[in-house]
């Protein structure tokens, strides 16, 4: 495969692993284009077993085996968890206030700093905002709607028609994060990169526990780096990566990330980091 200049970080959360197949079928699948396999899904290790570490998924084509883990990498360490949050306020919001703001579509602004750093915080400030909302419900349906003018600052107002087009829904609330995204300069980057390494070298050591008692299969980890920095690039972590001295029991590491298509949608799409396999030139 060449190398993937488009591939783009997630910025939204990491998938349950409720159906880890859902989750991984797209990176099988181009595997098996790759390198004209047949591998198909035989078993899930880690759900068949609770005991002891086991990979995500075990995969067979003949009588080769293949193993797979999937590992969340959040940079920074607190965006998961941020962003966690932010879903939990969008939701809580929803559920109190849908009921009088579903005739047209409206829009909560909020910035980014102003969301608090814990559950119970988060759930104070959408009473609060709810609270606040509904209080001036025909007020906000006649007018250019409300806004605070000191932190947390925020605003709930109806879309104008003319920007209707661009909303996402037809009808309901739209959310927005302000100042939640950030750009890194390649400089930024390079004085970064040994506490990246560093936590993503962490992570590396926690999966290969997975991969003990399938020395007869290929092993691969998949790493899928969320955060809010746009730009920062897939090739960066991969080069992070082929400096970490990776454990023997782990064959390939592959970075996941999206593609965006013309239209606007994005896929998935995978970038091989390290290829220390033992099973012939895979690659």
């Amino acid at each position: 495969m060449d190398e993937i200049d488009w591939l783009y970080p997630f910025g939204c959360l990491p998938p349950s692993n409720e159906n880890e197949w859902l989750n991984l079928k797209s990176f099988v699948d181009i595997y098996n284009s790759i390198h004209s396999t047949h591998y198909i899904l035989e078993s899930f290790p880690e759900n068949d077993n609770r005991t002891t570490p086991e990979p995500e998924i075990l995969l067979r084509d003949g009588d080769a085996r293949m193993v797979i883990e999937r590992k969340a990498f959040s940079w920074t360490s607190d965006y998961i968890r941020h962003h966690q949050l932010w879903h939990e306020f969008n939701n809580r919001f929803t559920e109190q206030v849908i009921s009088s703001f579903s005739d047209d579509v409206y829009v909560l602004e909020i910035n980014s700093i102003d969301i608090p750093t814990n559950k119970r915080k988060v759930i104070r400030l959408v009473n609060e905002i709810a609270i606040s909302v509904l209080e001036h419900e025909a007020w906000i349906k006649n007018s250019e709607g409300i806004c605070t003018d000191e932190a947390p600052f925020w605003s709930f107002f109806r879309i104008p028609e003319i920007d209707r087009e661009d909303a996402p829904i037809e009808s309901g609330i739209c959310y927005r994060l302000k100042n939640s995204v950030q750009f890194y300069s390649k400089q930024e980057i390079r004085d970064l990169s040994p506490q990246i390494k560093s936590q993503v070298a962490k992570l590396i050591e926690r999966a290969a526990p997975k991969f003990d008692k399938y020395r007869d299969c290929i092993k691969i980890l998949i790493l899928e780096l969320h955060t809010n920095v746009l730009n920062f690039p897939i090739k960066s972590l991969s080069q992070i990566i082929q400096t970490i001295d990776v454990p023997e029991c782990i064959d390939q590491i592959w970075i996941g990330g999206q593609v965006e298509l013309n239209d606007g949608e994005s896929v998935l799409d995978y970038e091989l980091a390290v290829n220390n396999s033992i099973f012939g030139d895979l690659w």
